[in-house]
């Protein structure tokens, strides 16, 4: 009987695939946490800037901004036609902040109220807007990231365990020991 040598063992072969796998997971949990950190820079970057920032959830406002975009806001003196702001409105007795284009001003009972109206609707919002109600002007956007925002904001809790799973991850495959005693 011949016996012909194999050019690997199974336990090479599964190491190499698991290397593999280790290696995709490790470049997923890199994206990830590269997109999480991003976004706090950003956020960072806003507040220091002295503005805010908004999600853009519905269609209003297209094609200008899309939905899911992520809005910068900044508070102005005055505001005119044209302009793009952030307000608050009461809706079923919970305050919502909309964002929609200034299109003119009316003078009701003495005040000064600014009408809206989003890009993408047929006709002016029914409400006049009061000045304390603004939050600002919108002075930029970054389309689809208000999504990315919103998972952050809603998924806290799924992103701790996502963190203590990538730390221990990192500790089982040795890498975060090495990189804390660098």
């Amino acid at each position: 009987m011949v016996i012909l040598p194999v050019p690997f063992s199974y336990n090479d072969s599964m190491s190499h695939t698991y290397g593999v796998i280790r290696e995709g997971i490790r470049w997923m949990f890199g994206i990830f946490w590269g997109f999480c950190f991003g976004i706090f820079f950003l956020s960072g970057t806003a507040f220091l800037s002295g503005r805010q920032i908004y999600y853009e959830i519905s269609d209003s406002m297209q094609p200008v901004i899309e939905k899911g975009s992520l809005l910068f806001v900044k508070e102005k003196e005055e505001y005119e036609e044209g302009d793009i702001i952030a307000f608050y409105v009461m809706y079923h007795g919970q305050p919502m902040c909309v964002t929609h284009r200034i299109v003119g001003r009316t003078k009701q009972e003495g005040y000064e109220r600014y009408v809206t109206k989003g890009d993408a609707n047929e006709r002016e919002d029914g409400c006049r807007i009061d000045r304390a109600q603004i939050v600002g002007q919108v002075t930029g956007h970054i389309p689809y990231f208000g999504y990315i925002c919103l998972f952050i904001q809603k998924n806290s809790t799924f992103l701790l365990w996502v963190l203590l799973f990538s730390l221990l991850y990192g500790r089982e495959s040795g890498e975060l020991t090495y990189f804390i005693s660098r």
